[in-house]
């Protein structure tokens, strides 16, 4: 019996055939993805249809194909993920394989990349697929490690983050551990008039033009909120349940510390680390980061519009 992986959640009613194609596009956090295919039927996941792009030539551009045997390197991986993935590195790039217990050792996908993550191909083991499906070769989490490592070649960097634009037009990032508040700020934000939420979980940061912009992603946490926007970074908070509500000034090193802690970064890559570090620590000297103690009602938004 075939075992369906990365096609789980796609129609194959008349609808969805229509929207068959041998391309697909997306632009998440200011990074666009091509991906074409002349042997796998794609489609998006109904999640992405918001960040679907129409771009001819995007800024990493893969090959989709069909393996008949997929096996692991006989070299020792640089990272293992500890759930479904693992990451190889040589000379000539990266690649990524994906395992899933109740598919047995051999690897269902790989996905190689230059050094530079601009090229890239993903084959596909054909047995475990149904034919019959349309499949997005980026399942997650393939589409946010490929986010992740093409941002560390200094373009930027991914956070655990809920963004949120405010009416009075000022852009503040929320930035915590897992259950630190993302998802209960968020919410709170949403009762408020006029404010936009980008992301409850995960928010990507670039540099435009000298400042801080920030960015929703389709990875959103528990409110499920993910939008394809982006705002100027005016102030930064890290989140803290509290007593009460308490805003706190971070000097610089803390600030920069605190927020490397809560950013997604590829821990086998020594580049990848010197350009996370140095594009925080660049972040935390043009924008204010303060520590948030916060109770999770109103007051919480009214001392942080008093703040401002």
């Amino acid at each position: 019996m075939k075992s369906v992986v990365s096609n789980a959640g796609l129609s194959t009613n008349r609808a969805a055939a229509s929207r068959l194609k041998s391309r697909v596009a997306l632009n998440i956090g200011g990074i666009s993805f091509g991906i074409q295919s002349s042997s796998v039927r794609l489609a998006l996941e109904p999640v992405l249809a918001e960040f679907e792009t129409d771009r001819n030539r995007c800024e990493i551009e893969m090959e989709v194909d069909w393996a008949d045997d997929l096996a692991l390197p006989a070299a020792a991986p640089a990272f293992r993920s500890g759930g479904l993935w693992r990451s190889y590195e040589d000379v000539h790039g990266f690649a990524f394989y994906f395992q899933t217990a109740h598919l047995g050792p051999t690897p269902y996908k790989r996905a190689e990349f230059d050094r530079h993550f601009t090229q890239g191909r993903i084959s596909l083991l054909r047995r475990y697929f149904d034919p019959e499906l349309p499949v997005y070769p980026l399942e997650y989490p393939l589409d946010e490690l490929l986010a992740i490592h093409r941002l560390s070649t200094g373009a930027g960097v991914e956070v655990h983050g809920c963004g949120v634009l405010t009416e009075d037009g000022i852009g503040r990032l929320f930035i915590g551990h897992s259950g630190a508040g993302k998802s209960t700020t968020s919410r709170l934000w949403l009762k408020q008039p006029g404010a936009r939420v980008l992301s409850d979980d995960r928010i990507i940061l670039r540099r435009e033009q000298g400042q801080l912009r920030m960015y929703g992603t389709p990875w959103h946490g528990d409110a499920g909120l993910a939008a394809q926007a982006s705002g100027s970074v005016d102030q930064i908070f890290l989140l803290e349940h509290g007593q009460k509500n308490e805003i706190v000034a971070l000097e610089k090193g803390r600030a920069a510390a605190e927020v490397f802690a809560r950013t997604f970064v590829p821990y086998h890559s020594a580049s990848g680390l010197v350009n996370a570090l140095r594009f925080i620590e660049e972040a935390v000297c043009t924008v204010p980061v303060s520590l948030f103690r916060f109770v999770p009602d109103r007051s919480a938004l009214e001392a942080i519009l008093r703040a401002a």
